[in-house]
């Protein structure tokens, strides 16, 4: 054992440490999680190899599990959706991990991380773990490593995984390449029939959810109708599941019931061979991903200067962008 110890200076995993960390992260503690993720999070490229090393380890594969994505514009409540949901699933004798994505500012990176805040109730149930991470002013709704988040808390023993976007725009349809059911949060009078025709986020979702359903039921009834009117013109991801949309109300705990039994339906045994359909498509989303940020790495080191000044050429507008990636290719390519 002690040949597999390396030197972190030279950028090289410590073997010892990572399978300790990662055979204690399958034991369920805590504190070993934490630090697993706090790892697999890391942007720093040192930290690459021994990120790598425990992947490989923990992403063993486990008994089934049910990822579920939340998502929303800000203020639809999902924070509190998720506790609702979360904390009924708990006490039915799962385990639960939440992993929240919080909007950092894009010049200084600073975020809030204010989710075990809003969810104290599930924060403190001991069938519950949450774990909010910094989208680091990118923009988007998800932080850059929620999949392996997503594996270290599996390989943990964390049967329901729940995802919170930041509040999500039209767009933001990235959670569906990271999760196997999404769940979209609106609120009543947030748009008529015709705002629920458009497309992106909404024909992503599997379940459409109308949250605050008690601060105005007329409204939440409206709401829903609209939805499930314009959903019809709209194609399901799958053949045999057809969104649904309810109302519910986090505060009352109207719909949380339903909501819950809508996520045992679609994870049913004989609906497996669908998500490991979907899983699938994501590992491969996943691989191109990973390949392209690798591979702009690799030019960027064995091309640096000449990559400069095609990057100046385009600023000053005397190249389109197009052709000076073609120049670049090209220049790579030539003996």
């Amino acid at each position: 054992m002690q040949q597999l110890r390396s030197n972190r200076s030279q950028g090289t995993p410590d073997y010892e440490d990572i399978a300790l960390l990662a055979e204690r992260v399958r034991r369920g503690e805590r504190r070993a999680l934490a630090k697993a993720l706090s790892l697999l999070e890391s942007t720093r490229a040192s930290d690459a190899p021994r990120q790598h090393a425990l992947l490989r380890v923990l992403a063993i594969p486990a008994r089934p599990t049910m990822r579920i994505g939340i998502t929303g514009s800000a203020g639809a409540g999902k924070s509190t959706l998720i506790e609702a949901l979360g904390l009924h699933a708990a006490c039915e004798g799962h385990r639960v991990a939440v992993l929240a994505t919080d909007p950092a500012a894009p010049s200084s990176g600073g975020s809030i991380l204010g989710d075990k805040l809003r969810m104290t109730a599930l924060a403190n149930h001991p069938n519950a773990f949450i774990r909010p991470s910094s989208n680091r002013g990118r923009g988007d709704a998800l932080d850059t490593h929620v999949r392996e988040r997503i594996i270290a808390c599996e390989a943990a023993g964390y049967d329901v995984i729940i995802v919170e976007t930041v509040g999500a725009g039209q767009a933001d349809t990235a959670i569906a390449d990271a999760v196997d059911l999404v769940i979209l949060a609106t609120l009543p009078n947030a748009g008529d029939d015709i705002q629920a025709l458009k497309r992106g986020v909404m024909e992503c979702a599997d379940v459409v959810v109308v949250t605050k359903a008690d601060l105005d039921r007329a409204a939440a009834r409206r709401a829903v109708q609209h939805i499930r009117s314009g959903r019809a013109l709209l194609r399901n991801r799958d053949g045999d599941w057809h969104v649904r949309v309810l109302a519910t109300s986090s505060a009352s705990g109207e719909g949380i019931t339903e909501l819950w039994m809508l996520c045992q339906e679609f994870f049913a045994e004989g609906r497996r061979p669908i998500i490991e359909a979907r899983r699938r498509q994501q590992r491969m989303r996943w691989f191109d991903e990973s390949l392209h940020t690798h591979l702009i790495a690799v030019l960027r080191r064995r091309a640096s200067a000449h990559l400069d000044r095609i990057a100046d050429a385009v600023a000053e507008g005397a190249i389109l962008p197009p052709i000076a990636a073609a120049t670049i290719v090209n220049h790579l390519e030539t003996p």
